[in-house]
């Protein structure tokens, strides 16, 4: 019997899995449990919790694999420390960090003294974490993000007999980390806040596209190379650290500035903001179809696979799923670092010869409805009122009810999503066909930026009327085209480009969802609900007292917890 647990460390969004004689039994993001968002703490709490609920002793455990190999593309690296003739540097302390990972873990945990600890290089786990759940016999691996193990991109082909690596793009090119820069400069710090820019994105016009590419690419036969002279990510000193997404360090520097000096004098804030991130997206569009093009001369598989950070780049994504990139394509709920945990663990568990089941997202931690009563009639007595639906069909009722007369609900139920986006079991849902629903549930609850549009939930049954690409958006990854016809009916979800970033919801999937939206569909004639993150500027909920503080801090107008409806004592 095996026994693997994943990690993501000492990177963003770390995680943990855990997998069972090939069975993938529980998954967590570390920034669910410790509430920082982005965090690249040691996922100690997510490992606990992965021992916790699927009642495994820590040592059971029988092989540990990590998401990163320090010593993957180990000349290139010291080639680049050569070059800057600088050994006591962050780029050292990062790789004997990595070196010691097996050690860091023995202080927290019990490991016997036989467990295997595996190191697999970052961009193999990012293609593992795809190739490994998308159940193609083969497929062309893609994966793009900002740097890791000293790679920005990955290209392979994947079959059942492994991984194999075409080809790769060393640090420090990167797409990834341009359009991080990007974002920064336009005033988004965060770490994360690339999704932004894809929003904004859409308000402007890419009249900055050509002097970002004669100023900041260097042409040659690569699919793109970075003009280090604007950025600072190749200085040996540069602190590339993770440790706080809000504090991360400007990767681009002052040429930066004085390019764009004049325009940003003599222009509209507002709307050179939205002209710069209008050509970036393009930027990183052109970059990325001139990939995709070198990738459709291959004669290897019919099927492609994508993961890394750029793959939650879901406007640009929209080429995959045209006529013109004729693949079969699939990208895992988690593409981004987090989901590292998973590929490194399906890595080591495909070695075994295990097959490893993988059929949904909904892998995290749950809460019965008898815990849930226990926390109501505790410190939460005095704050709210709820009643206990005995029929589910009652639920879905008042809940649609709710929703029609523009209401705004929370919706806990079950297993908590692993990834980035809520996928009807951690979710806030509102009419779509509300043309004023983006400012309402910006007021009452989210506080965000009003230029970022909300994603519609549409049953897989009815997508084909609603939407022109047939694809089957299970993880939003990626924008479709709305009919013209339809853009009328469901303004709340469809963004100024005619666009929208559909999650597609099949009943064997998540029937309780399912269902309420069909329950919604029967009273209003339209198969769609408004699904966001429930969240307010924090990690999505993960437990019954976030989702009730979120609640109660916010105006929501009820929440959802698995059989219980539950509001302020104010509302009633």
């Amino acid at each position: 019997m095996s026994i693997i647990l994943g990690i993501n460390c000492y990177h963003t969004d770390s995680s943990a899995c855990l997998i069972k004689n090939g069975k993938l039994e529980f998954a967590i993001e570390e920034e669910r449990l410790n509430r920082k968002k982005h965090t690249s703490d040691l996922p100690i709490l997510s490992i606990k919790e992965c021992l916790d609920k699927t009642n495994t002793r820590d040592d059971e455990i029988t092989d540990i694999a990590f998401n990163t190999n320090p010593n993957s593309n180990f000349f290139k690296k010291l080639q680049f420390i050569i070059k800057k003739f600088n050994f006591n540097n962050n780029f050292i302390k990062r790789y004997n960090k990595k070196k010691k990972l097996n050690q860091v873990f023995k202080n927290f945990f019990n490991f016997n003294n036989n467990i295997k600890y595996h190191f697999i290089e970052h961009h193999l786990s990012h293609i593992a974490s795809a190739f490994y759940a998308s159940e193609f016999e083969d497929a062309i691996g893609l994966s793009i993000d900002g740097s890791g193990d000293f790679t920005s991109l990955m290209i392979t082909n994947c079959d059942q007999k492994g991984i194999q690596i075409v080809k790769r793009i060393s640090f420090p090119n990167s797409l990834g980390i341009f359009y991080h820069a990007m974002t920064q400069f336009i005033g988004f710090k965060k770490f994360g806040d690339e999704y932004k820019i894809m929003g904004l994105a859409s308000y402007g016009k890419p009249i900055y596209f050509e002097k970002l590419q004669k100023n900041l690419f260097i042409k040659n036969k690569k699919f793109f190379s970075l003009n280090l002279n604007f950025f600072n990510h190749s200085d040996i000193k540069f602190k590339y650290s993770h440790i706080n997404s809000d504090k991360f360090p400007n990767l681009y520097n002052k040429n930066l500035v004085n390019l764009f000096h004049d325009e940003i004098k003599s222009s509209d804030k507002s709307e050179f903001e939205q002209n710069f991130a209008s050509s970036v997206q393009k930027i990183y569009e052109f970059y990325f179809n001139k990939i995709l093009r070198s990738i459709t001369l291959s004669n290897f598989s019919k099927n492609f696979v994508f993961a890394g950070g750029c793959a939650l780049n879901s406007k640009a994504n929209n080429m995959l799923i045209s006529k013109k990139f004729n693949k079969n394509i699939f990208i895992p709920c988690a593409p981004g670092d987090n989901g590292g945990s998973l590929g490194a663990a399906f890595y080591i568990c495909k070695n075994k010869k295990e097959n490893n089941n993988f059929s949904n997202p909904y892998l995290g931690s749950s809460f019965s409805d008898h815990e849930i009563q226990s926390i109501l009639l505790g410190q939460y007595k005095d704050k709210v009122n709820y009643r206990k639906f005995n029929n589910i069909d009652e639920e879905y009722d008042l809940a649609t009810e709710i929703i029609i007369n523009k209401g705004v609900i929370g919706w806990f139920q079950g297993c908590m999503e692993f990834g980035p986006r809520a996928l009807g079991n951690r979710s806030i849902l509102a009419d779509p066909r509300n043309k004023n629903i983006k400012e309402l549930i910006n007021l009452k609850i989210k506080r965000r930026e009003n230029f970022r549009p909300f994603a519609p939930a549409v049953l897989q049954d009815f997508q084909a009327d609603w939407f022109e690409e047939s694809f089957n958006n299970k993880y939003m990854s990626s924008v479709m085209n709305a009919k013209r016809e339809k853009i009328i009916s469901i303004p709340g979800v469809v963004h100024i480009d005619g666009t929208s970033r559909v999650q597609t919801v099949q009943k064997s999937d998540n029937e309780i969802f399912y269902n309420l939206i069909r329950t919604f569909y029967l009273k209003t004639k339209v198969p769609i609900l408004l699904n966001t993150s429930f969240n307010e500027n924090e990690p999505i909920v993960r437990s019954p007292v976030e989702a009730i503080e979120c609640m109660l801090r916010t105006n929501m107008d009820g929440l959802f917890l698995n059989s219980y409806f539950i509001k302020k004592k104010s509302d009633y």
